[in-house]
């Protein structure tokens, strides 16, 4: 009988350990990831370009958020990165996203500073039956970004001279809740020696124009944010494939890499750290990197129309 109770006792610390850690240490414990990319026909003119990225920030109006939200600032800062990008989920609602932006001024980098936005962008974090501010319309976002020194893109192109290389940087709105449309933002991208594309959900793979990217930058996956030993994250908010919630990967012809981002919704991790990831591109062979399987979606009809695997 005391052998029963002293386990249950055990139990019971045990997960209230968990608990603890889980909810109030792991996703407190904001680390620098530092990637080489690893790009066939890279440019020597791009070659060591470095790309600072910051994603799902998540911010509201909290303590712990706003610690987080000046940490990642801080550390894509010290990287001292030619270029940073925001992968979405900057605010938890649109009605948040002036504090949010106080924050974020901070960023600077030699190439600018440049978003997308993700699915809690797109939302109120204050609404109600009662109470629903108006949605910003896109030229208010654009100035509200602007006025922080942050350029929004929305489904277009731009293009960066780089010491004799070009780089067109592609940014689509959100999607995993179908506002994207990249085969018009790759329509307004002009010819360049490298195609980088923002999307906030790594579901932007499966459309058949992502080929036309040399590396994607996503978010929205929070790494899984409980990823359990031999078995990986048991869950990802992705529709088709967990193993493409965090890290680098191939996915068709392109590269890409998922962030596991700031902060979530949910604000629980384990073996999972949060990030703020650097991006250094190199010339050289990705034979290393694993390969995740996309599924074609066509343009005209959602259904797979062919299923590849790099």
């Amino acid at each position: 009988m005391i052998v029963a109770a002293t386990a249950l006792w055990v139990a019971v610390a045990a997960a209230i350990a968990f608990i603890y850690y889980v909810r109030l240490v792991e996703p407190r414990r904001l680390q620098l990831t530092e990637v080489e990319v690893p790009i066939q026909h890279l440019p020597e003119a791009l070659n060591g370009l470095a790309i600072a990225q910051v994603s799902d920030l998540h911010y509201r109006p909290a303590a712990d958020r706003e610690r987080l939200c000046r940490q990642a600032v801080d550390l894509a800062n010290a990287a001292r990165t030619d270029l940073i990008v925001l992968t979405g989920d900057l605010a938890d609602g649109y009605d948040v996203l002036e504090p949010c932006l106080e924050h974020l001024k901070a960023l600077s980098a030699p190439l600018g500073v440049w978003a997308v936005l993700g699915n809690h962008d797109h939302y109120c974090l204050r609404g109600g039956i009662f109470r629903v501010t108006r949605p910003p319309s896109e030229r208010e976002r654009r100035e509200a970004l602007a006025a922080a020194g942050i350029k929004l893109l929305i489904n277009e192109a731009t293009r960066l001279e780089i010491g004799g290389g070009s780089l067109a940087l592609v940014g689509v709105d959100d999607a995993s809740s179908g506002r994207d449309d990249l085969p018009a933002a790759l329509a307004s991208a002009e010819r360049a020696d490298l195609v980088v594309l923002l999307s906030h959900s790594p579901d932007i793979l499966d459309d058949p124009a992502a080929d036309a990217a040399d590396l994607v930058l996503c978010g929205h996956t929070h790494g899984g944010q409980i990823t359990l030993p031999g078995v990986g994250s048991p869950w990802a908010p992705v529709w088709r494939d967990r193993r493409r919630c965090s890290g680098l990967m191939r996915a068709g012809r392109a590269l890409c890499y998922v962030s596991r981002g700031v902060s979530s919704a949910s604000q629980a991790r384990f073996r999972c750290r949060p990030e703020v990831a650097v991006l250094t591109l190199q010339k050289g062979a990705p034979d290393g990197v694993r390969s995740v399987r996309v599924r074609r979606m066509s343009h005209e009809q959602p259904a797979v129309v062919e299923e590849v695997s790099s």
